[in-house]
């Protein structure tokens, strides 16, 4: 029986995607969510990436209505490239797909966001939701969504409750199997960094803010000390949208001679739930990884306090409700620095309804249920006689991109000597790189051309 085809889009996505490429009803392909982006901004200006009102503005109409075109051209590009059933989403609020789900109907082809959101404050679920649905709403043809708060969400926003289904989120069904591990003698301490504007109710990222300035420094601080006692180890992770470069700069400069030997930052691209699972101890402030370390039975610690936190604690997640047993909160660096150090409790508390209520069910089957509703979606879905048309031409397109893509890769490999001179290598390996992307697509969509031209292979 054949898979079920899968063309989503990458965006800060990685570990759902991962999770469903591993089941076997599916076939997933990705595709980075720049390819959109870039084109996105090139048309319309830098001042569409502002905020979901940009988009909207009406002396973007033009810019819209161009960009619009360009994206049906780049949804056929896609299924000539190697076709697909579904297209998956992370969301359908980014400005630059906001078009797309009338471009794949032309081709007969449906658009389900399996939302990558968690955990939903008080604010984002007030304020956020409003905004929402006045300048983003719903435009995909399903959701699914890891609980019933974050349904509540966007039935809020504005969406039709009978297109959202709760089915728990892929990433989090690694928690199910993991069983408590016995505790390290130099207990492994995990720290869930975060920008400075992160978090702050209302005002959002990227506005230069310095709101948790001195918490973040103080956390930073009574960690660094404890490893510099020798009472621990800690591990520092990004959060993906902070300036990985310059995080890895200033920790260095701050930690001194304890950089690599007993503070470290982990790698860009480290897979958070690997890193909670390794973990004695789990600090941080507003994330939903303080959730996943819970679920994964590990010791966590809540790091808040201070005038700032004091004067928004209303508008954040409220860790510091959490159940007894579930999650410490530490309200000042003294305390935090006491609470890494003493001994875990001899028991866990039975903590599952208090974080299912933001992760959602984690029983080791939402992969199953995603899968499950993606392939009844497509399954509604009848092929057009546009893309009937794509399916004749699929040849004629692998082969043209194959002439183009190898003659591209012969060119730039024959200017790499030229390019070492002129201090140009990493343009020139840039394009060479894109070539042979190109040459590798080509392929794949002949073998699709061939399986479409005999139609026994690939059954069984």
């Amino acid at each position: 029986m054949r898979r079920l085809r899968v063309l989503a889009m990458d965006h800060f996505f990685d570990q759902d995607l991962r999770a469903l490429e591993a089941h076997p009803g599916l076939e997933l392909r990705r595709f980075p969510y720049q390819r959109l982006r870039n084109r996105a901004v090139r048309l319309m200006g830098r001042d569409v990436a502002s905020g979901l009102r940009a988009y909207n503005s009406p002396a973007l109409g033009s810019a819209r209505g161009h960009y619009a075109a360009w994206l049906a051209r780049e949804v056929r590009r896609l299924y000539l490239e190697r076709a697909f059933d579904v297209i998956v989403l992370p969301s359908d609020t980014f400005f630059y797909v906001r078009t797309l789900p009338a471009a794949a109907h032309r081709l007969g082809l449906p658009v389900v966001v399996v939302q990558k959101e968690t955990t939903i404050s008080q604010a984002t679920m007030d304020v956020f939701s409003r905004e929402v649905e006045v300048e983003a709403p719903f435009v995909s043809d399903f959701m699914t969504v890891c609980s019933e708060r974050q349904k509540a969400f966007w039935i809020r926003a504005g969406a039709t409750a009978g297109l959202i289904e709760v089915t728990g989120q892929p990433r989090f069904d690694v928690y199910a199997s993991r069983n408590v591990m016995p505790p390290s003698s130099r207990p492994r301490v995990l720290f869930l960094t975060y920008a400075l504007d992160a978090y702050v109710p209302g005002a959002g990222r990227g506005k230069g803010l310095r709101t948790w300035s001195s918490l973040r420094d103080d956390t930073e601080r009574s960690l660094l000390d404890l490893v510099r006692a020798g009472a621990c180890d800690v591990i520092v992770k990004c959060h993906p949208q902070q300036d990985y470069r310059v995080e890895a700069v200033r920790l260095a400069a701050a930690a001194g001679t304890s950089w690599n030997h007993g503070l470290s930052i982990a790698a860009q691209d480290a897979d958070t739930r690997e890193l909670i699972i390794d973990a004695d101890v789990v600090v941080g402030f507003q994330t939903t990884a303080l959730y996943e370390a819970v679920a994964a039975r590990r010791r966590v610690i809540y790091a808040a306090w201070g005038a700032e936190y004091e004067r928004h604690r209303q508008g954040l997640i409220p860790f510091d409700s959490a159940p007894s047993g579930c999650i410490s909160h530490a309200t000042s660096p003294d305390h935090l620095r006491t609470m890494v150090t003493e001994p875990p409790a001899s028991t866990i508390a039975e903590c599952a309804t208090w974080y299912e209520e933001s992760l959602g069910c984690i029983d080791g089957h939402s992969s199953d249920r995603v899968a499950d509703r993606l392939a009844s979606v497509a399954a509604g879905w009848e092929s057009t006689e546009e893309r009937r048309a794509l399916e004749g031409g699929r040849r004629r397109f692998a082969l043209g991109l194959l002439a183009r893509s190898i003659a591209a890769e012969a060119i730039w490999t024959a200017a790499t000597p030229i390019a070492r001179a002129g201090g140009q290598q990493l343009r020139v390996a840039r394009r060479r790189r894109g070539a042979r992307e190109g040459r590798h697509l080509a392929t794949t969509a002949l073998r699709g051309a061939e399986a479409n031209e005999d139609p026994t292979r690939g059954e069984g």
